[in-house]
């Protein structure tokens, strides 16, 4: 069956490459495609203690392993971290300058690739499930391991469909850390065997505060990490039961500040002009840029757009309360809760959070409300959020070492 797919991902990747070619001319792929389906980075001779992450967040999330497994080691040994996006590979270089960093080629050039290295151990995060990796470091004699493992329910139904394929795969992973209870039942049906409940390794990280801001005079409450979808705004949505909760008398007296912090980047411009555009027919003041006047002075006016980036943890750290997006609409999945929690916020979120549901369930007193409830929730008493969970990172790190 390897074999077989092997030569099924050789022919998807050789009629791939007109498409992957005129993709890798646009700003997001043009590094990344490039190194994975073209020209990958040669490894140079060593062993390797192998991990691979996808992308910017599970980069993030490997501090505690990586940071924890470089300070055991000797020189005769390194750590090879791939990435798969150039968001993660960038973040990689910069939290792990020690570490040799490449983009993980596409499943065709690994058995060249990794031709005449050793490998110790190779670690999978999350749902990165390659065989080929897998096979080919099981073939050197490596241990293989998937941590922070999870199947979220929106994708079970696909993994299920395909269990003749994950079956013959997880023969391949000798130990599996997962992140709750229902991911260890959907693993076992896939066929996954040695499989430890262990949490996600979210928890462990430590939000870093990188400048201190004062807090305004009335209460912050952060709207952060929105979304639109299908022509929704979650900025619009949000805004509107803020009005309805707190200046429907058209008193702005002693209320709170709201600052708006979208997702994307790209998207400032058109939540500036919708908002604004609200606020104007209620005869409320306009959106304060943070770009313009500063973040403290900013903090100081009723409505601000986060239009700067590498801030909410800056900004939780004073807030009052987080309202959480990326859930109020549905196919977006939700955000990690674990960096407001830490600052022990008032915290609310909506309820489609399917890629975050072991974070959520660390967390204590977040309310999880329909859009339509959420003037509602804002207007009665909240508590504040704390994390209930510690995660024992030395586990993993006795795995990885294991020979």
């Amino acid at each position: 069956m390897v074999y077989a797919y092997y030569f099924l991902m050789c022919m998807v990747h050789f009629c791939a490459l007109p498409f992957l070619f005129l993709l890798s001319f646009k700003q997001k792929y043009k590094v990344s495609l490039k190194k994975r389906f073209f020209i990958p980075t040669p490894l140079p001779k060593g062993a390797y203690f192998w991990i691979h992450a996808c992308s910017f967040g599970e980069v993030k999330s490997m501090q505690s392993i990586i940071n924890s497994l470089q300070s055991s080691l000797d020189a005769n040994h390194k750590i090879l971290l791939t990435t798969t996006t150039q968001t993660g590979f960038n973040l990689a270089k910069k939290l792990y300058p020690n570490c040799t960093i490449a983009y993980l080629p596409f499943e065709s050039f690994i058995p060249f690739w990794l031709k005449g290295k050793q490998i110790i151990s190779l670690t999978l995060t999350e749902a990165e499930l390659w065989l080929m990796p897998l096979f080919c470091a099981h073939v050197k004699g490596a241990k293989t391991l998937l941590i922070n493992a999870r199947i979220s329910t929106r994708s079970y139904p696909r993994y299920l469909r395909f269990r003749f394929f994950y079956a013959k795969l997880f023969t391949f992973i000798q130990k599996i850390f997962c992140q709750s209870p229902i991911d260890k039942t959907r693993l076992e049906s896939l066929g996954a065997k040695n499989i430890q409940i262990f949490g996600n390794l979210k928890l462990a990280e430590i939000p870093q505060v990188h400048q201190s801001y004062t807090a305004p005079n009335a209460p912050l409450w952060v709207i952060a990490s929105t979304h639109s979808k299908n022509n929704q705004s979650e900025e619009v949505l949000i805004l509107n039961n803020i009005l309805k909760a707190f200046f429907a008398k058209k008193q702005i007296q002693n209320l709170p500040h709201f600052l708006f912090a979208p997702r994307h980047p790209e998207r400032f411009l058109e939540v500036e002009r919708d908002l604004n555009a609200i606020l104007q027919a209620n005869n409320l003041p306009l959106l304060q840029k943070t770009s313009t006047q500063g973040i403290q002075n900013s903090l100081n006016t009723p409505f601000i757009l986060l239009d700067t980036l590498g801030e909410l943890n800056n900004l939780y750290a004073i807030s009052y309360g987080v309202i959480l997006g990326g859930s109020f609409l549905p196919n977006i999945g939700g955000h990690n809760p674990i960096e407001p929690a830490y600052f022990h916020t008032k915290l609310i979120s909506g309820p489609y959070i399917f890629n975050q549901e072991a974070l959520f369930a660390s967390v204590k007193n977040c309310i999880i409300c329909e859009i339509d409830k959420l003037a509602d929730v804002l207007q009665n008493p909240l508590e504040n959020t704390y994390i209930t969970q510690n995660l024992e990172i030395s586990k993993i790190i006795k795995s990885i070492k294991e020979t």
